[in-house]
């Protein structure tokens, strides 16, 4: 990120800021509905409790509810969306973005950009942010699509250009017959795959020997899967693999065995990978399993790690089938998180659970996909962690099924 758009928060003493946030949730609790956060299920407290209800209900590191860190950006999705300015700490652990999506959902998008207007005028008056830093947060407030309703069309198709496939699908032909492999998922249309692995090791080749023949076969690799101890201590070695691939984003995955601490460690970790990396054009992003839906104390750790990475350098990797597995709705996510997900894994869901083929399950893929403007999506990856009869076969179907698919 280019920190010269960022400013440092202003200095106050411990009980102006305490004042100032219990004065600015005072300020917007007509607006809205507190909602059923991440964090709780408890609706929100009279006004005069608020400042020492949110010390008793989150300790000292992380006292406003909602969890978002100074050191991302006020983002509302990509492009005009995208205010650029600092998230400011405005005193108690509670920052801008907290305070704003402490009343979400809005009942329309109009909703928002009033509360937008009247919380960023009242922080110039606090001197919390300038003049200019009100406009950009306004505008992007405006040019967003947070409380729009997306509607099922009938009548748009994902662009062929963005279909892949996560190559995990032909793992089990992929280290044998790479050549004929790729020449068959070519051949019933996919343009686009990512490999996973770890640096020099994908499916038993380095990335220099694996690249040329996926580009023999006319399909590009967007992303690709990489190791988070990789990530962290072969930095070097994870972009040049993407660079030999062509890659613009390296996606990693966690485990099930971390605590939310976990979570946090590895949220600045992404960040500080993720500066390197964009310097390098490329983009880190985080593929979810079901386990970062479990709360914590009414804390998820898939919420710190959006919460607490920067939008411009930390995109998430939406996989649709874990996330419904544990039934977290992914058009929910995205309204809470809108341009975070510039990947979907595309898998289906069989009525017992299980994986089926894409077209083939019980996902409503036409109610999620009319909200891909909203999440950001650039690339729809197609996956069956459990392909029938085989891996190429089960593809190829998915492909099928995913271009005959209207939103």
């Amino acid at each position: 990120m280019d920190r010269t758009i960022l400013r440092p928060p202003t200095t106050r003493p411990g009980l102006a800021r305490r004042l100032l946030t219990a004065t600015l949730v005072a300020l917007l609790l007509p607006l809205a509905p507190a909602p059923a956060s991440a964090r709780g299920t408890r609706p929100a407290p009279p006004t005069a409790d608020i400042a020492a209800d949110v010390d008793r209900a989150h300790g000292a590191d992380d006292r406003c509810g909602w969890g978002y860190s100074p050191s991302t950006t006020i983002f509302f999705g990509r492009g005009r969306a995208d205010s650029g300015v600092a998230n400011h700490d405005i005193g108690n652990g509670c920052t801008i973005m907290d305070i704003i999506w402490r009343e979400a959902p809005f009942a329309d998008h109009g909703a928002f950009v009033r509360l937008v207007d009247r919380l960023t005028t009242h922080l110039i008056r606090s001197r919390v942010i300038t003049a200019r830093e009100r406009t950009s947060i306004v505008g992007a407030a405006r040019w967003s699509d947070v409380g729009k309703d997306q509607a099922v069309t009938g009548r748009r198709a994902v662009p062929d250009a963005r279909i892949g496939l996560v190559l995990y699908t032909v793992r089990a032909t992929m280290p044998s017959a790479p050549e004929a492999t790729l020449a068959a998922l070519a051949g019933c249309g996919y343009r686009n795959a990512e490999p996973s692995g770890a640096v020099n090791n994908f499916y038993g080749r380095s990335a220099a020997a694996l690249a040329p023949l996926i580009a023999d076969a006319n399909v590009s690799v967007p992303s690709i899967g990489i190791s988070l101890g990789d990530l962290e201590t072969n930095l070097d070695g994870v972009i040049a693999d993407a660079n030999a691939f062509g890659a613009r984003y390296v996606r990693i995955s966690g485990s099930s065995a971390w605590q939310l601490e976990d979570y946090r460690r590895l949220a600045a970790t992404l960040n500080t990978v993720g500066a390197s990396l964009k310097r390098a054009g490329i983009t880190v992003a985080y593929h979810n399993h079901g386990f970062e839906f479990t709360a914590t104390d009414g804390v998820r750790g898939y919420d710190v790690l959006v919460r607490e990475t920067d939008p411009r350098l930390v995109a998430m990797e939406l996989d649709l089938y874990w996330a419904s597995s544990v039934g977290v709705d992914p058009v929910a996510l995205i309204k809470q998180y809108p341009g975070r997900f510039s990947l979907f894994h595309v898998k289906d869901m069989a009525a017992d659970g299980s994986f089926a083929d894409v077209g083939e399950g019980t996902i409503d893929f036409t109610r999620i996909f009319a909200y891909s403007g909203v999440a950001g999506v650039d690339h729809y990856l197609t996956e069956n962690d459990n392909p029938s009869p085989d891996g190429v076969s089960s593809a190829c179907d998915s492909y099928a099924n995913l271009r005959a698919l209207r939103y």
